[in-house]
Protein backbone atom coordinates (compact mmCIF):
# COMPACT_ATOMS: atom_id res chain seq x y z
CA UNK A 1 0.00 0.00 0.00
CA UNK A 2 1.29 3.60 -0.66
CA UNK A 3 0.07 6.55 0.87
CA UNK A 4 0.43 9.70 -1.73
CA UNK A 5 1.05 13.18 0.86
CA UNK A 6 -1.55 15.74 0.04
CA UNK A 7 -0.73 18.02 -2.57
CA UNK A 8 -2.63 20.98 -4.45
CA UNK A 9 -3.49 20.13 -8.03
CA UNK A 10 -1.02 22.69 -9.14
CA UNK A 11 1.55 21.98 -6.87
CA UNK A 12 4.38 19.96 -6.47
CA UNK A 13 3.52 16.10 -6.15
CA UNK A 14 6.27 14.96 -2.63
CA UNK A 15 7.72 11.80 -2.79
CA UNK A 16 5.09 9.00 -2.25
CA UNK A 17 6.17 6.80 1.07
CA UNK A 18 6.16 3.29 0.86
CA UNK A 19 5.51 0.44 3.38
CA UNK A 20 9.12 -0.54 2.68
CA UNK A 21 10.29 2.99 4.36
CA UNK A 22 8.03 3.24 6.88
CA UNK A 23 7.91 5.95 9.41
CA UNK A 24 8.43 5.27 12.78
CA UNK A 25 5.45 4.33 14.68
CA UNK A 26 5.47 6.83 17.51
CA UNK A 27 5.56 10.16 14.87
CA UNK A 28 2.23 8.23 12.94
CA UNK A 29 0.39 7.77 16.58
CA UNK A 30 1.19 11.60 17.66
CA UNK A 31 -0.24 12.87 13.56
CA UNK A 32 -3.20 10.53 14.27
CA UNK A 33 -3.54 12.05 17.47
CA UNK A 34 -3.49 14.76 16.27
CA UNK A 35 -5.27 14.81 13.15
CA UNK A 36 -8.11 12.70 15.66
CA UNK A 37 -8.51 15.72 18.30
CA UNK A 38 -8.39 18.81 15.33
CA UNK A 39 -10.28 17.30 12.38
CA UNK A 40 -12.91 15.87 11.37
CA UNK A 41 -11.79 12.44 9.29
CA UNK A 42 -13.52 9.93 7.78
CA UNK A 43 -12.15 7.22 5.55
CA UNK A 44 -14.44 5.19 2.69
CA UNK A 45 -13.16 2.78 0.30
CA UNK A 46 -12.74 3.16 -3.70
CA UNK A 47 -16.55 3.06 -4.08
CA UNK A 48 -17.07 5.86 -1.35
CA UNK A 49 -18.70 3.90 1.53
CA UNK A 50 -17.43 5.32 4.97
CA UNK A 51 -15.55 2.67 6.58
CA UNK A 52 -14.32 4.28 9.55
CA UNK A 53 -15.31 8.09 11.44
CA UNK A 54 -13.86 9.58 14.15
CA UNK A 55 -15.60 11.26 17.45
CA UNK A 56 -15.41 14.43 15.55
CA UNK A 57 -17.20 13.68 12.62
CA UNK A 58 -20.23 12.16 14.85
CA UNK A 59 -20.46 15.12 16.87
CA UNK A 60 -20.82 17.16 14.15
CA UNK A 61 -22.95 15.04 11.82
CA UNK A 62 -24.96 14.28 14.73
CA UNK A 63 -25.16 10.67 13.30
CA UNK A 64 -23.85 7.86 15.63
CA UNK A 65 -21.28 5.80 14.43
CA UNK A 66 -23.52 2.86 13.61
CA UNK A 67 -25.92 5.20 11.57
CA UNK A 68 -22.97 6.41 9.57
CA UNK A 69 -20.90 3.37 8.99
CA UNK A 70 -21.45 1.37 5.51
CA UNK A 71 -23.45 4.86 4.26
CA UNK A 72 -21.60 7.05 1.14
CA UNK A 73 -21.34 10.98 2.43
CA UNK A 74 -24.74 11.04 0.33
CA UNK A 75 -25.94 11.03 3.75
CA UNK A 76 -25.15 14.30 4.80
CA UNK A 77 -25.89 15.69 1.50
CA UNK A 78 -26.99 19.17 1.94
CA UNK A 79 -28.39 19.60 -1.84
CA UNK A 80 -26.16 22.73 -2.04
CA UNK A 81 -23.93 21.95 -4.54
CA UNK A 82 -24.42 20.82 -8.28
CA UNK A 83 -23.93 17.31 -9.40
CA UNK A 84 -21.33 18.51 -11.43
CA UNK A 85 -19.42 19.81 -8.21
CA UNK A 86 -19.09 15.94 -7.00
CA UNK A 87 -18.68 14.54 -10.58
CA UNK A 88 -15.47 16.96 -10.95
CA UNK A 89 -14.26 15.87 -7.11
CA UNK A 90 -14.39 12.16 -8.34
CA UNK A 91 -12.34 12.46 -11.60
CA UNK A 92 -9.64 14.48 -9.71
CA UNK A 93 -9.49 11.67 -6.38
CA UNK A 94 -9.79 8.88 -9.08
CA UNK A 95 -6.63 9.89 -11.01
CA UNK A 96 -5.09 9.74 -7.39
CA UNK A 97 -4.91 13.27 -6.85
CA UNK A 98 -5.75 15.19 -4.30
CA UNK A 99 -8.98 17.40 -4.10
CA UNK A 100 -9.53 20.72 -1.87
CA UNK A 101 -12.87 22.72 -1.41
CA UNK A 102 -15.48 23.72 0.41
CA UNK A 103 -18.60 21.28 1.07
CA UNK A 104 -21.85 22.42 2.96
CA UNK A 105 -23.43 19.30 4.60
CA UNK A 106 -26.73 18.61 6.33
CA UNK A 107 -26.71 17.06 9.93
CA UNK A 108 -29.28 14.44 11.02
CA UNK A 109 -31.27 17.42 13.08
CA UNK A 110 -31.32 19.46 9.36
CA UNK A 111 -28.85 21.91 10.54
CA UNK A 112 -26.18 22.79 7.66
CA UNK A 113 -22.47 23.35 7.89
CA UNK A 114 -19.47 24.18 6.11
CA UNK A 115 -16.04 22.49 6.43
CA UNK A 116 -13.23 22.82 4.24
CA UNK A 117 -12.14 19.65 3.10
CA UNK A 118 -9.52 17.86 1.60
CA UNK A 119 -9.58 14.62 0.48
CA UNK A 120 -6.53 12.35 0.00
CA UNK A 121 -6.17 9.14 -2.22
CA UNK A 122 -4.26 6.33 -0.72
CA UNK A 123 -2.75 3.94 -3.81
CA UNK A 124 -2.80 0.19 -3.91
CA UNK A 125 0.47 -1.35 -5.37
CA UNK A 126 -1.08 -0.62 -8.80
CA UNK A 127 -0.71 2.69 -8.10
CA UNK A 128 -4.78 3.16 -8.04
CA UNK A 129 -6.72 4.59 -5.58
CA UNK A 130 -7.90 2.03 -3.19
CA UNK A 131 -9.09 4.15 0.23
CA UNK A 132 -9.64 7.63 0.57
CA UNK A 133 -9.25 9.50 3.72
CA UNK A 134 -11.26 12.65 4.30
CA UNK A 135 -9.87 15.59 6.36
CA UNK A 136 -12.34 18.67 7.26
CA UNK A 137 -12.02 21.23 9.27
CA UNK A 138 -15.31 23.10 10.39
CA UNK A 139 -15.67 27.01 8.88
CA UNK A 140 -19.29 27.36 9.37
CA UNK A 141 -18.69 30.43 11.08
CA UNK A 142 -16.78 32.14 8.76
CA UNK A 143 -18.89 30.84 6.11
CA UNK A 144 -21.82 32.16 7.57
CA UNK A 145 -19.55 35.94 8.31
CA UNK A 146 -18.23 36.09 4.61
CA UNK A 147 -22.02 35.47 3.50
CA UNK A 148 -23.53 38.06 5.54
CA UNK A 149 -20.41 40.67 3.72
CA UNK A 150 -21.87 39.38 0.67
CA UNK A 151 -25.41 40.08 1.44
CA UNK A 152 -24.39 43.57 2.40
CA UNK A 153 -22.75 44.37 -0.44
CA UNK A 154 -25.21 43.20 -2.84
CA UNK A 155 -28.65 43.36 -1.02
CA UNK A 156 -30.93 45.71 -0.01
CA UNK A 157 -31.20 45.45 4.07
CA UNK A 158 -35.14 46.86 4.20
CA UNK A 159 -36.43 44.89 1.63
CA UNK A 160 -34.21 41.90 1.09
CA UNK A 161 -34.04 42.67 -2.86
CA UNK A 162 -30.94 42.73 -4.85
CA UNK A 163 -29.15 45.93 -4.59
CA UNK A 164 -28.18 48.94 -7.11
CA UNK A 165 -24.97 47.02 -7.61
CA UNK A 166 -25.98 43.61 -8.22
CA UNK A 167 -28.59 44.71 -10.75
CA UNK A 168 -25.89 46.44 -12.87
CA UNK A 169 -24.15 43.06 -12.72
CA UNK A 170 -26.88 41.33 -13.17
CA UNK A 171 -27.33 43.68 -16.86
CA UNK A 172 -23.18 42.93 -17.40
CA UNK A 173 -24.01 38.88 -16.56
CA UNK A 174 -26.79 38.99 -19.38
CA UNK A 175 -24.20 40.79 -21.70
CA UNK A 176 -21.78 38.29 -20.69
CA UNK A 177 -24.01 34.93 -21.57
CA UNK A 178 -24.61 36.66 -25.02
CA UNK A 179 -28.40 37.97 -24.45
CA UNK A 180 -27.49 40.98 -26.27
CA UNK A 181 -28.59 39.58 -29.26
CA UNK A 182 -31.85 41.44 -29.28
CA UNK A 183 -33.77 43.52 -27.08
CA UNK A 184 -34.17 43.78 -23.12
CA UNK A 185 -35.81 46.35 -20.98
CA UNK A 186 -35.07 47.38 -17.65
CA UNK A 187 -37.74 49.11 -15.84
CA UNK A 188 -37.38 51.93 -13.05
CA UNK A 189 -40.27 52.53 -10.23
CA UNK A 190 -40.76 54.82 -7.81
CA UNK A 191 -43.09 54.55 -5.01
CA UNK A 192 -43.79 58.09 -4.93
CA UNK A 193 -45.50 58.59 -1.43
CA UNK A 194 -42.45 57.66 0.50
CA UNK A 195 -41.10 60.85 1.36
CA UNK A 196 -44.35 61.84 2.72
CA UNK A 197 -44.82 58.72 4.65
CA UNK A 198 -41.58 59.36 6.46
CA UNK A 199 -42.53 63.30 6.86
CA UNK A 200 -45.32 62.13 8.35
CA UNK A 201 -45.50 58.70 10.50
CA UNK A 202 -41.85 57.90 10.45
CA UNK A 203 -39.15 56.30 9.22
CA UNK A 204 -40.50 52.86 10.40
CA UNK A 205 -43.62 53.51 8.25
CA UNK A 206 -41.61 54.31 5.04
CA UNK A 207 -39.34 51.16 5.54
CA UNK A 208 -43.16 49.33 5.92
CA UNK A 209 -44.13 50.86 2.59
CA UNK A 210 -41.16 49.70 0.68
CA UNK A 211 -41.23 46.01 2.37
CA UNK A 212 -44.91 45.74 1.22
CA UNK A 213 -44.45 48.02 -2.42
CA UNK A 214 -41.17 45.08 -2.73
CA UNK A 215 -43.48 42.44 -1.73
CA UNK A 216 -46.08 43.67 -4.41
CA UNK A 217 -43.34 43.35 -6.84
CA UNK A 218 -41.81 40.40 -6.67
CA UNK A 219 -45.37 38.73 -7.66
CA UNK A 220 -44.48 40.33 -10.93
CA UNK A 221 -40.92 38.92 -10.71
CA UNK A 222 -42.43 35.54 -11.43
CA UNK A 223 -43.85 36.91 -14.57
CA UNK A 224 -40.22 36.99 -15.99
CA UNK A 225 -38.82 40.50 -14.66
CA UNK A 226 -35.44 40.55 -11.87
CA UNK A 227 -36.59 43.06 -9.71
CA UNK A 228 -34.20 45.23 -7.09
CA UNK A 229 -34.11 47.98 -5.01
CA UNK A 230 -31.98 50.58 -6.91
CA UNK A 231 -32.73 53.93 -5.02
CA UNK A 232 -34.23 55.48 -2.00
CA UNK A 233 -37.51 54.99 -2.88
CA UNK A 234 -37.05 53.28 -6.30
CA UNK A 235 -37.09 50.02 -7.64
CA UNK A 236 -35.42 48.32 -11.05
CA UNK A 237 -36.73 45.62 -12.76
CA UNK A 238 -34.55 43.46 -15.26
CA UNK A 239 -36.67 42.07 -18.49
CA UNK A 240 -33.91 40.24 -20.53
CA UNK A 241 -34.04 38.25 -24.13
CA UNK A 242 -37.60 39.97 -25.63
CA UNK A 243 -36.80 39.04 -28.77
CA UNK A 244 -35.43 41.00 -31.99
CA UNK A 245 -38.69 42.74 -33.17
CA UNK A 246 -38.70 46.40 -31.14
CA UNK A 247 -42.82 46.27 -30.92
CA UNK A 248 -42.76 42.57 -29.72
CA UNK A 249 -40.51 43.53 -27.04
CA UNK A 250 -41.85 46.85 -26.38
CA UNK A 251 -45.13 44.97 -25.63
CA UNK A 252 -44.14 42.51 -23.73
CA UNK A 253 -42.60 44.96 -21.75
CA UNK A 254 -45.89 46.99 -21.09
CA UNK A 255 -47.23 44.13 -20.09
CA UNK A 256 -44.81 43.63 -17.11
CA UNK A 257 -45.75 47.24 -16.41
CA UNK A 258 -49.04 46.85 -16.36
CA UNK A 259 -49.22 44.62 -13.56
CA UNK A 260 -46.56 46.86 -11.62
CA UNK A 261 -48.49 49.81 -11.77
CA UNK A 262 -51.78 47.46 -11.04
CA UNK A 263 -50.12 46.05 -7.57
CA UNK A 264 -48.46 49.68 -7.01
CA UNK A 265 -51.66 51.56 -6.56
CA UNK A 266 -54.08 51.76 -4.56
CA UNK A 267 -55.17 51.87 -0.58
CA UNK A 268 -51.80 50.39 1.57
CA UNK A 269 -51.84 49.48 5.28
CA UNK A 270 -49.36 50.54 7.61
CA UNK A 271 -50.23 49.53 10.61
CA UNK A 272 -51.58 51.24 13.48
CA UNK A 273 -54.66 51.88 11.71
CA UNK A 274 -52.69 53.88 8.73
CA UNK A 275 -54.03 53.60 5.31
CA UNK A 276 -52.93 55.50 2.51
CA UNK A 277 -53.15 55.73 -1.08
CA UNK A 278 -50.04 54.13 -3.17
CA UNK A 279 -49.04 55.49 -6.72
CA UNK A 280 -46.35 54.91 -8.86
CA UNK A 281 -44.18 57.04 -11.53
CA UNK A 282 -42.39 54.38 -14.18
CA UNK A 283 -39.55 54.77 -17.00
CA UNK A 284 -38.19 52.07 -18.77
CA UNK A 285 -35.62 51.81 -21.79
CA UNK A 286 -35.19 49.14 -24.49
CA UNK A 287 -31.71 48.35 -25.43
CA UNK A 288 -29.67 46.05 -27.35
CA UNK A 289 -26.05 44.99 -27.20
CA UNK A 290 -25.46 45.21 -30.98
CA UNK A 291 -27.05 47.15 -33.05
CA UNK A 292 -26.91 45.03 -36.50
CA UNK A 293 -28.99 42.19 -34.36
CA UNK A 294 -32.32 43.61 -33.53
CA UNK A 295 -35.63 44.95 -36.12
CA UNK A 296 -38.70 46.66 -36.11
CA UNK A 297 -41.94 45.36 -37.77
CA UNK A 298 -40.07 42.40 -39.21
CA UNK A 299 -38.16 45.37 -41.51
CA UNK A 300 -33.75 45.71 -40.63
CA UNK A 301 -33.30 48.39 -38.31
CA UNK A 302 -35.70 50.45 -35.89
CA UNK A 303 -36.16 53.74 -35.11
CA UNK A 304 -32.81 55.31 -33.14
CA UNK A 305 -34.79 57.40 -31.27
CA UNK A 306 -37.30 53.89 -29.37
CA UNK A 307 -34.40 52.08 -28.13
CA UNK A 308 -30.84 52.62 -27.24
CA UNK A 309 -27.21 50.59 -28.18
CA UNK A 310 -24.97 50.15 -25.40
CA UNK A 311 -22.77 47.23 -23.28
CA UNK A 312 -23.02 49.59 -20.07
CA UNK A 313 -25.15 49.03 -17.41
CA UNK A 314 -24.77 51.82 -16.05
CA UNK A 315 -26.20 53.39 -18.80
CA UNK A 316 -29.36 51.48 -19.25
CA UNK A 317 -30.10 52.41 -15.59
CA UNK A 318 -29.55 55.79 -16.31
CA UNK A 319 -31.86 56.14 -19.04
CA UNK A 320 -34.61 54.58 -17.24
CA UNK A 321 -34.10 56.68 -14.59
CA UNK A 322 -34.26 59.90 -16.97
CA UNK A 323 -37.37 58.38 -17.90
CA UNK A 324 -39.10 57.60 -14.31
CA UNK A 325 -38.25 61.59 -13.29
CA UNK A 326 -39.98 62.70 -16.66
CA UNK A 327 -42.83 60.78 -15.92
CA UNK A 328 -43.28 62.37 -12.43
CA UNK A 329 -42.16 65.62 -13.07
CA UNK A 330 -44.99 66.09 -15.35
CA UNK A 331 -47.51 64.06 -13.62
CA UNK A 332 -50.90 62.94 -14.38
CA UNK A 333 -53.01 59.83 -13.56
CA UNK A 334 -51.07 57.72 -15.39
CA UNK A 335 -47.44 58.76 -15.00
CA UNK A 336 -45.53 56.44 -17.23
CA UNK A 337 -42.39 57.32 -19.87
CA UNK A 338 -40.60 54.85 -22.41
CA UNK A 339 -37.04 56.62 -22.83
CA UNK A 340 -35.97 58.88 -25.95
CA UNK A 341 -32.78 59.59 -26.81
CA UNK A 342 -34.17 63.38 -26.50
CA UNK A 343 -34.71 63.55 -22.62
CA UNK A 344 -30.57 63.05 -22.73
CA UNK A 345 -29.88 66.33 -24.45
CA UNK A 346 -32.50 67.48 -22.41
CA UNK A 347 -31.30 65.89 -18.89
CA UNK A 348 -28.25 67.72 -19.59
CA UNK A 349 -29.74 70.61 -20.86
CA UNK A 350 -31.31 71.18 -17.67
CA UNK A 351 -28.12 70.75 -15.72
CA UNK A 352 -26.31 73.21 -18.10
CA UNK A 353 -29.63 75.33 -17.11
CA UNK A 354 -29.11 74.67 -13.62
CA UNK A 355 -25.33 75.42 -12.88
CA UNK A 356 -26.05 79.09 -14.99
CA UNK A 357 -28.66 79.84 -12.68
CA UNK A 358 -26.43 79.86 -9.78
CA UNK A 359 -24.08 81.86 -11.44
CA UNK A 360 -26.60 83.78 -12.42
CA UNK A 361 -28.11 84.44 -8.92
CA UNK A 362 -24.81 85.22 -7.91
CA UNK A 363 -23.88 87.85 -10.82
CA UNK A 364 -27.44 89.41 -9.92
CA UNK A 365 -29.06 88.63 -13.26
CA UNK A 366 -32.62 88.16 -12.00
CA UNK A 367 -35.28 91.02 -11.54
CA UNK A 368 -38.01 91.47 -10.05
CA UNK A 369 -41.41 92.54 -12.10
CA UNK A 370 -44.46 93.60 -11.21
CA UNK A 371 -48.07 93.47 -12.50
CA UNK A 372 -50.78 95.52 -11.46
CA UNK A 373 -53.93 94.87 -9.30
CA UNK A 374 -57.25 96.72 -10.23
CA UNK A 375 -60.45 97.14 -8.43
CA UNK A 376 -63.50 97.13 -10.07
CA UNK A 377 -63.00 101.29 -10.77
CA UNK A 378 -59.84 100.01 -12.54
CA UNK A 379 -57.43 101.92 -9.29
CA UNK A 380 -54.75 100.06 -8.67
CA UNK A 381 -54.82 98.04 -5.31
CA UNK A 382 -51.44 96.42 -5.27
CA UNK A 383 -49.30 94.49 -7.42
CA UNK A 384 -47.90 91.24 -8.26
CA UNK A 385 -43.97 90.46 -8.25
CA UNK A 386 -42.59 87.79 -10.95
CA UNK A 387 -39.19 87.28 -11.54
CA UNK A 388 -37.57 87.54 -14.69
CA UNK A 389 -33.76 86.27 -15.77
CA UNK A 390 -31.86 87.87 -18.20
CA UNK A 391 -28.97 85.31 -18.61
CA UNK A 392 -25.76 86.54 -20.07
CA UNK A 393 -24.74 83.43 -21.52
CA UNK A 394 -28.48 82.12 -22.69
CA UNK A 395 -30.11 85.48 -22.81
CA UNK A 396 -33.98 85.56 -21.46
CA UNK A 397 -35.10 82.44 -19.55
CA UNK A 398 -38.75 82.04 -19.58
CA UNK A 399 -40.09 81.05 -15.53
CA UNK A 400 -41.79 78.41 -16.89
CA UNK A 401 -37.96 77.09 -18.32
CA UNK A 402 -35.86 77.99 -14.60
CA UNK A 403 -38.88 77.76 -11.70
CA UNK A 404 -39.94 74.01 -11.51
CA UNK A 405 -35.72 73.05 -11.94
CA UNK A 406 -35.80 75.43 -9.29
CA UNK A 407 -38.50 73.98 -7.39
CA UNK A 408 -37.21 70.08 -7.82
CA UNK A 409 -33.05 71.18 -7.15
CA UNK A 410 -34.04 73.43 -4.01
CA UNK A 411 -32.60 76.86 -5.98
CA UNK A 412 -36.31 78.53 -5.13
CA UNK A 413 -35.25 78.50 -1.95
CA UNK A 414 -32.79 81.18 -1.96
CA UNK A 415 -34.70 83.01 -5.26
CA UNK A 416 -37.92 83.09 -2.72
CA UNK A 417 -35.46 85.03 0.20
CA UNK A 418 -34.45 87.38 -2.58
CA UNK A 419 -37.67 87.87 -3.76
CA UNK A 420 -39.13 88.76 -0.12
CA UNK A 421 -36.41 90.78 0.20
CA UNK A 422 -36.77 93.09 -2.69
CA UNK A 423 -40.96 92.67 -2.62
CA UNK A 424 -40.52 94.77 1.47
CA UNK A 425 -37.45 96.95 -0.14
CA UNK A 426 -40.13 97.82 -2.65
CA UNK A 427 -42.97 98.36 0.03
CA UNK A 428 -40.28 100.24 1.80
CA UNK A 429 -39.83 102.63 -1.22
CA UNK A 430 -43.79 102.99 -1.97
CA UNK A 431 -44.51 103.99 1.18
CA UNK A 432 -42.43 107.28 0.93
CA UNK A 433 -45.12 107.89 -2.05
CA UNK A 434 -48.51 108.74 -1.05
CA UNK A 435 -49.34 107.26 -4.31
CA UNK A 436 -48.52 104.14 -3.16
CA UNK A 437 -48.30 104.10 0.33
CA UNK A 438 -51.40 101.77 0.74
CA UNK A 439 -50.55 99.27 -2.58
CA UNK A 440 -50.27 96.14 -1.40
CA UNK A 441 -47.02 93.52 -2.99
CA UNK A 442 -47.84 90.06 -3.70
CA UNK A 443 -45.02 87.16 -3.91
CA UNK A 444 -45.54 83.41 -4.24
CA UNK A 445 -44.45 80.96 -1.67
CA UNK A 446 -42.96 77.43 -2.80
CA UNK A 447 -43.53 74.32 -0.75
CA UNK A 448 -39.77 74.06 -0.33
CA UNK A 449 -40.04 77.45 0.81
CA UNK A 450 -43.07 76.38 3.73
CA UNK A 451 -40.46 73.02 4.30
CA UNK A 452 -37.72 75.16 5.52
CA UNK A 453 -37.75 75.28 9.77
CA UNK A 454 -38.80 79.05 10.63
CA UNK A 455 -39.98 80.09 7.83
CA UNK A 456 -42.62 82.49 9.27
CA UNK A 457 -39.62 83.73 11.95
CA UNK A 458 -37.47 84.40 8.29
CA UNK A 459 -40.75 86.90 7.26
CA UNK A 460 -41.46 88.51 10.08
CA UNK A 461 -37.50 89.54 10.69
CA UNK A 462 -37.20 90.37 6.75
CA UNK A 463 -40.60 92.59 7.56
CA UNK A 464 -39.03 94.21 10.48
CA UNK A 465 -36.14 95.17 8.74
CA UNK A 466 -37.53 96.88 6.15
CA UNK A 467 -40.08 98.66 8.64
CA UNK A 468 -43.39 98.12 6.31
CA UNK A 469 -46.82 97.36 7.45
CA UNK A 470 -47.29 93.61 7.48
CA UNK A 471 -50.66 94.04 6.01
CA UNK A 472 -49.54 95.41 2.79
CA UNK A 473 -47.57 92.16 2.06
CA UNK A 474 -49.48 89.39 0.29
CA UNK A 475 -48.00 85.49 0.13
CA UNK A 476 -49.69 83.20 -2.77
CA UNK A 477 -49.64 79.66 -2.72
CA UNK A 478 -50.95 77.36 -5.23
CA UNK A 479 -53.02 74.51 -4.43
CA UNK A 480 -50.00 71.93 -5.59
CA UNK A 481 -48.33 73.20 -2.25
CA UNK A 482 -51.18 72.04 0.53
CA UNK A 483 -50.99 68.23 -0.83
CA UNK A 484 -47.45 67.75 1.05
CA UNK A 485 -48.61 68.60 4.54
CA UNK A 486 -51.70 70.60 5.15
CA UNK A 487 -51.12 71.35 9.21
CA UNK A 488 -47.75 72.72 8.41
CA UNK A 489 -48.92 74.99 5.95
CA UNK A 490 -52.06 76.32 8.01
CA UNK A 491 -49.36 76.82 10.75
CA UNK A 492 -47.15 78.55 8.97
CA UNK A 493 -50.09 81.03 7.21
CA UNK A 494 -51.74 81.62 10.78
CA UNK A 495 -48.09 82.89 11.96
CA UNK A 496 -48.06 84.89 9.24
CA UNK A 497 -51.75 86.67 9.67
CA UNK A 498 -50.86 87.06 13.36
CA UNK A 499 -48.54 89.14 12.10
CA UNK A 500 -50.71 90.78 9.58
CA UNK A 501 -49.42 89.43 6.29
CA UNK A 502 -52.14 88.75 3.88
CA UNK A 503 -52.58 85.45 2.19
CA UNK A 504 -54.09 83.76 -1.21
CA UNK A 505 -55.21 81.02 -2.76
CA UNK A 506 -53.77 80.88 -6.39
CA UNK A 507 -55.21 79.58 -9.19
CA UNK A 508 -58.08 78.35 -7.62
CA UNK A 509 -60.63 75.97 -8.70
CA UNK A 510 -57.82 73.77 -10.87
CA UNK A 511 -57.60 71.30 -8.17
CA UNK A 512 -60.58 68.51 -7.23
CA UNK A 513 -60.01 69.24 -3.54
CA UNK A 514 -59.87 73.12 -3.29
CA UNK A 515 -63.22 73.13 -1.44
CA UNK A 516 -61.78 71.46 1.39
CA UNK A 517 -59.44 73.10 2.03
CA UNK A 518 -61.57 76.44 2.51
CA UNK A 519 -62.49 75.67 6.07
CA UNK A 520 -58.91 74.95 6.93
CA UNK A 521 -56.55 77.73 5.43
CA UNK A 522 -56.46 81.25 6.50
CA UNK A 523 -56.19 83.08 3.46
CA UNK A 524 -57.76 86.31 2.75
CA UNK A 525 -58.22 85.92 -0.89
CA UNK A 526 -58.83 83.91 -3.68
CA UNK A 527 -57.50 83.89 -7.38
CA UNK A 528 -59.70 82.28 -10.00
CA UNK A 529 -57.52 80.57 -12.59
CA UNK A 530 -56.54 82.15 -15.71
CA UNK A 531 -58.03 79.31 -17.64
CA UNK A 532 -61.28 80.24 -16.86
CA UNK A 533 -61.05 83.89 -17.44
CA UNK A 534 -59.48 83.06 -21.09
CA UNK A 535 -63.54 81.53 -21.89
CA UNK A 536 -65.56 83.15 -19.31
CA UNK A 537 -67.34 85.10 -22.07
CA UNK A 538 -68.44 82.59 -24.66
CA UNK A 539 -67.84 79.18 -22.38
CA UNK A 540 -71.20 79.21 -19.69
CA UNK A 541 -69.34 76.42 -18.07
CA UNK A 542 -66.41 78.91 -17.44
CA UNK A 543 -68.62 81.84 -16.56
CA UNK A 544 -70.86 79.12 -13.99
CA UNK A 545 -67.35 77.91 -12.43
CA UNK A 546 -66.48 81.88 -12.01
CA UNK A 547 -69.83 83.13 -10.59
CA UNK A 548 -69.28 79.71 -7.92
CA UNK A 549 -66.31 80.64 -6.84
CA UNK A 550 -67.55 84.31 -5.96
CA UNK A 551 -70.16 82.47 -4.51
CA UNK A 552 -67.73 80.93 -2.34
CA UNK A 553 -65.58 84.04 -1.40
CA UNK A 554 -68.61 85.91 -0.39
CA UNK A 555 -69.56 83.02 2.23
CA UNK A 556 -66.27 82.89 3.26
CA UNK A 557 -65.62 86.58 3.28
CA UNK A 558 -62.99 86.56 1.13
CA UNK A 559 -61.71 88.77 -1.77
CA UNK A 560 -62.24 87.37 -5.50
CA UNK A 561 -59.44 88.37 -7.81
CA UNK A 562 -59.83 87.30 -11.40
CA UNK A 563 -56.14 86.40 -13.58
CA UNK A 564 -55.05 86.94 -17.10
CA UNK A 565 -58.05 89.54 -18.02
CA UNK A 566 -56.91 90.50 -21.85
CA UNK A 567 -60.37 92.03 -23.18
CA UNK A 568 -63.24 94.47 -22.63
CA UNK A 569 -65.30 91.86 -22.75
CA UNK A 570 -63.70 89.48 -20.25
CA UNK A 571 -63.43 92.40 -17.72
CA UNK A 572 -67.32 93.20 -18.22
CA UNK A 573 -68.75 89.67 -17.89
CA UNK A 574 -66.14 89.39 -14.61
CA UNK A 575 -67.99 92.25 -13.03
CA UNK A 576 -71.41 91.19 -13.60
CA UNK A 577 -70.26 88.15 -11.76
CA UNK A 578 -69.12 90.48 -9.14
CA UNK A 579 -65.47 89.92 -9.23
CA UNK A 580 -63.66 91.92 -6.72
CA UNK A 581 -60.53 92.71 -8.10
CA UNK A 582 -58.38 92.05 -11.77
CA UNK A 583 -54.90 91.29 -13.34
CA UNK A 584 -54.20 91.11 -16.32
CA UNK A 585 -52.61 92.47 -20.00
CA UNK A 586 -55.67 94.09 -20.08
CA UNK A 587 -54.21 96.79 -17.37
CA UNK A 588 -50.88 96.57 -17.24
CA UNK A 589 -47.98 94.29 -18.67
CA UNK A 590 -45.15 93.23 -16.14
CA UNK A 591 -42.46 95.71 -16.23
CA UNK A 592 -39.49 96.05 -13.96
CA UNK A 593 -40.62 96.78 -10.01
CA UNK A 594 -38.49 100.55 -10.59
CA UNK A 595 -40.42 101.48 -13.19
CA UNK A 596 -44.09 103.46 -11.86
CA UNK A 597 -47.13 102.55 -13.57
CA UNK A 598 -48.89 105.69 -15.39
CA UNK A 599 -51.90 104.31 -15.31
CA UNK A 600 -54.53 100.89 -15.52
Amino acid sequence: MIFRAAHDQGGDHSRPVSAQHPAPQQVLDEIMYALDTTSIIAITDRRGIITHVNDRFCEISKYSREELLGQTHGIINSGRHPKEFFKEMWRVIGRGEVWKNEICNRAKDGSEYWVDTTIIPLLDERGKPGRYVSIRAEETNRHLAEEEVRRLAYFDSVTGLVNRESMLRTIESELAAGSGSGFNAFVSVSVDELSVVNDAFGFEAGDRLLLESSQRLQRVERAGGRVGRIGSNTFGIMLPELGADAREAEIACLALIEQVLAELSGPLELGSGVQIEVSASVGYVLWAAQPGAVRADGEPGCPANEFIVTDDPHEVVKCSEIARKRARREGGSRRLRQFRQRMLSEAQGRVQLISELHRGIEKGELQLFAQPIVNRERRVIGEEGLIRWFSSVLGTVAPDDFIPLAEQTGVIVEIGDWVLEEACRTLSAWSLDPARADLTFSVNLSERQLRVDGFGERVREIIARHGVRPDRLTVELTESVLHSDLDRTVGVLGMLRTEGVQSSLDDFGTGYSSLSYLQHLPVQQLKIDRSFVSSVVEDPHAAAIAQTIVWLGRNFHLQVVAEGVETEDQFSKLREIGVDAFQGYLFGKPRPVAERLLSA
